[in-house]
């Protein structure tokens, strides 16, 4: 939605001058993750990389690689005491003192709700206290973060989700009046998705931590999101320009604060965020992988997100100078194409592609992956971008679009999936949604220039540059 009043750009960029002016520098910090079985990661495959403390270190390390995170959470414990395994009793608990971390994140409670620990209800408030002043006396003083218990569902360890939320909630409510802590809200954001937790009610899913990652680091550094709207890696004018162009708008990806989810509209809130950034290099914490195609020679694209290198294949030609972002590939539309290993498993969650694509002709492909659909691509008629991305079976069906990219001018396009609905656009702007509530599984290696099956005619004859693989749904920056 527009602004109903104009704001002058002067006015704004004294505004940000003003906030610079007042920006603290970064530092790097140590992080201690306290808690339970969530915060150690219990019934993850890998929980070493997939407990939320190692995303949260990946979201961090995205703005700042100085950043360190440790896990310090101990399966089972709880807060009480007199409880069947206090926090403070066990080895954990000193090793994270001697840590001497400089932020502190406790998420604790849930165990505490099972009936044999929660009869000693009455000392909750305090033994709480307690843990949080021996951390706030560490000679780091340390800020010192507070997680609301998640939703907790049937479960078999005698967690009660109603003692939870109707007593130790409001008990952990009160924490920021007695001490200097700031509460960040789990339930909330996570309540709706049963999806985010394993079978046992209690423990989270990859993406589950993935979502507390985010939440955290959030509050944490401040943002919500990245700073870097334009994704060139870089907190420059070329942002300032954006949020100063949209200032009083409600523009999702501008909405950086207050963290964690912004308050709906561009303001000052965000102006202050951002330049706390100005000048640094931020990478984007949900990029799974970009490939810039910006090489000069060799047979190797460069994954500048991830471990994802591409190689070439067929006589594709290194364009340095030619491409929409710097370089970019060209591809002849015969044999010519971009391999790379597995990536991303479309059904495993919400997802985007984008890419920016000049030439080409209907029926070709811009990406795909290997053994399932082509995500983007000009239909066979008109070269309209369609998506052949889809929940798989007899209902499974492409999305297409009425917009030509085929017509030999720079277009970036892209394909979003939100967990609900499959959306496309052609130049940052929505050009086609339908409703799909999954996608089918594929966990084949990604082509880009050419179909999933390497069909004759599906290869790419034009420049692709820039393509881009987001691990959430992202909503382009209207322009």
């Amino acid at each position: 939605m527009k602004a109903t009043h104009h704001w002058n750009r002067g006015v704004l960029i004294l505004m940000a001058i003003a906030a610079l002016a007042v920006a603290s520098s970064a530092e790097a910090k140590r992080v201690a993750c306290v808690g339970a079985s969530n915060t150690y990661g219990y019934g993850l495959a890998d929980r070493e990389t997939e407990c939320y403390p190692a995303q949260l270190a990946e979201v961090l390390q995205a703005f700042d690689p100085t950043w360190e995170v440790c896990n310090f959470g101990v399966n089972g414990t709880c807060v009480l005491q007199k409880g069947s395994l206090p926090y403070v009793r066990q080895a954990a608990f000193s090793q994270a003192q001697a840590y001497n971390p400089d932020v502190v994140v406790i998420q604790l409670g849930g165990n505490d709700s099972v009936p044999a620990n929660w009869v000693y209800r009455n000392d909750f408030l305090a033994d709480f206290l307690v843990l949080i002043d021996s951390f706030a006396q560490l000679p780091s003083r340390p800020r010192i973060y507070i997680c609301s218990s998640p939703p907790f569902y049937s479960n078999p360890y005698g967690i009660d989700s109603n003692v939870v939320q109707g007593q130790i909630g409001p008990l952990m409510a009160q924490l920021p009046t007695y001490r200097d802590v700031q509460m960040i809200d789990l339930y909330t954001p996570m309540m709706a998705s049963r999806d985010l937790f394993q079978s046992d009610g209690v423990h989270f899913t990859v993406a589950g931590a993935r979502l507390v990652a985010e939440i955290v680091a959030a509050m944490i550094l401040g943002v919500a999101g990245t700073p870097d709207f334009t994704g060139n890696e870089k907190v420059d004018i070329e942002d300032l320009v954006l949020l100063i162009e949209h200032w009083g708008e409600e523009e999702p990806s501008l909405d950086i604060a207050p963290p964690p989810f912004g308050d709906g509209v561009v303001d000052a809130n965000d102006l202050e965020a951002f330049m706390e950034y100005w000048g640094r290099e931020v990478k984007d914490p949900v990029l799974a992988a970009r490939w810039k195609l910006d090489e000069v020679d060799g047979l190797i694209a460069a994954d500048s997100a991830g471990t994802s290198d591409g190689v070439l294949v067929g006589d594709p030609i290194w364009q340095p100078t030619g491409g929409r972002v710097g370089g970019a590939l060209q591809l002849d539309g015969v044999d010519d194409c971009i391999t790379t290993e597995f990536v991303r498993d479309p059904s495993e969650g919400p997802f985007s592609v984008f890419a920016w694509v000049k030439g080409g002709a209907p029926r070709q492909v811009i990406l795909s992956q290997a053994g399932g659909a082509n995500w983007l691509a000009a239909d066979a008629a008109d070269g309209f971008l369609t998506t052949e991305t889809s929940g798989g079976g007899r209902t499974g069906k492409p999305l297409k679009s009425g917009d030509m990219v085929t017509d030999n001018t720079w277009h970036r396009v892209g394909f979003v999936w939100d967990g609900s609905n499959r959306i496309l656009y052609v130049d940052d702007v929505e050009v086609a949604r339908d409703a799909q509530s999954s996608l089918a599984v594929s966990r084949g290696g990604l082509y880009i220039g050419t179909g999933s099956t390497l069909a004759p005619g599906t290869f790419w004859s034009g420049l692709i540059d820039d393509v881009r693989i987001y691990r959430r749904a992202v909503q382009p920056i209207s322009r």
